[in-house]
């Protein structure tokens, strides 16, 4: 069996985002899956930072459930006003995603089970002109592995690759973090 070199991954880096032109996207930060990511608790308060920071500024938040019976975590819970999409691991599949989207420029993301859904999603969003920026300490996986592997793959994804991190590269996906992303009107 040959040896395999495991690359390094850029460190995160800041970003200074367009509230205009910007949304965020909670993934699947429910009772159910929260329940089955050990990590998920431990990103809970981050993402909620991010929610609230996001509210503030103007930018619109967006949830996304899976499709067995589940609720946003309470403490994350959505305004009647922000859209929740049901789906599987591309959130874009047989959703109104694409709608909520529209005139934005960049997708921040955040969430638990970002070896599916947010490596999924974020590559729709590329293919689709999106800037895509992940807070890479407010994601979770069902083990470190997969979550290292969905970092790489953010970075690698084809057709959109990113391997420097070059900041808010367009059509690509830069790892951030939540500290290091910040909102300010071009």
């Amino acid at each position: 069996m040959p040896t395999i070199e495991v690359p390094d991954i850029p460190a995160p880096v800041a970003v200074s985002l367009d509230p205009a032109t910007t949304a965020l996207l909670v993934f699947d930060m429910s009772d159910a899956l929260c329940a089955t990511v050990p990590d998920c608790r431990r990103t809970v308060a981050l993402v909620r930072s991010l929610v609230d920071r996001a509210r503030s500024a103007g930018v619109p938040v967006i949830f996304s459930l899976g499709r067995a019976p589940q609720a946003v975590l309470g403490e994350l819970g959505p305004r009647p006003d922000e859209p929740v999409v049901r789906s599987g691991a591309d959130k874009f599949f047989r959703t109104d995603l694409e709608r909520h989207l529209r005139g934005r420029a960049v997708a921040l993301m955040a969430g638990t089970s970002s070896n599916g859904s947010i490596v999924y999603t974020a590559l729709g969003c590329c293919a689709r002109g999106i800037t895509v920026v992940v807070a890479e300490d407010a994601i979770s996986s069902k083990r470190p592995m997969a979550q290292w592997v969905a970092r790489w793959q953010l970075l690698n994804q084809p057709g959109y690759p990113n391997e420097t991190n070059a900041p808010l590269l367009p059509s690509a996906v830069t790892l951030s973090r939540t500290d290091l992303v910040t909102f300010a009107r071009e």
